[in-house]
């Protein structure tokens, strides 16, 4: 009877430590981007307010290097642009700690639940309101990205407040 009750006990810590070994996640739960478009991530409500000139359209990529996923862009009257894009082949760790010395990160308060880290480029203009990124991390391997390149007026809010409220916008539909 003992040597029976230890087997189970080994047998569940041997479980509990695989489990561990392979990494988890404090995400509320998996939010697969692979068969999302994200032009339909953004209602029209989630847009009021912002002066978009131009109305979504779709590309059939990712940009950025060895990204898979796909964009859809923003174009606002003054002719910045907001990018969402669903990222299938990188999940956020590869923003916490870039191995890019032009690259800047810093963990942002999360969105719907889920971990979001700020990304800016540009080492001869580390302002992360130059050119914002936010990353929400939506599944492993996965990503949810909003880039907003630049405010052109003093009358637009920042890049990285206008990211941030596509990624809202954005993970408040996947989420549903």
């Amino acid at each position: 009877m003992i040597g029976r009750a230890l087997r189970v006990a080994a047998v569940l810590l041997v479980g509990l430590g695989l489990v561990s070994a392979c990494g988890s996640s404090d995400r509320p739960r998996e939010l697969s981007v692979s068969d999302v478009r994200p032009c339909d991530l953004i209602n029209s409500e989630s847009v009021q307010g912002m002066r978009i000139g131009q109305e979504s359209q779709k590309l059939g990529f990712a940009p950025g290097i060895d990204a898979e996923g796909n964009t859809c862009f923003y174009s606002i009257k003054i002719g910045n642009r907001i990018y969402v894009n669903t990222i299938t082949n990188q999940g956020i760790d590869r923003w916490i700690d870039p191995s890019d010395e032009d690259t800047r990160s810093e963990e942002v308060s999360r969105i719907q639940g889920f971990r979001a880290v700020k990304v800016w480029f540009d080492s001869k203009r580390p302002d992360p309101d130059h050119k914002c990124r936010i990353y929400v991390d939506v599944a492993a391997g996965q990503s949810l990205e909003v880039r907003v390149e630049q405010s052109y007026s003093d009358e637009d809010p920042s890049t990285c407040t206008t990211a941030r409220r596509f990624a809202e916008a954005a993970m408040r539909t996947l989420a549903a």
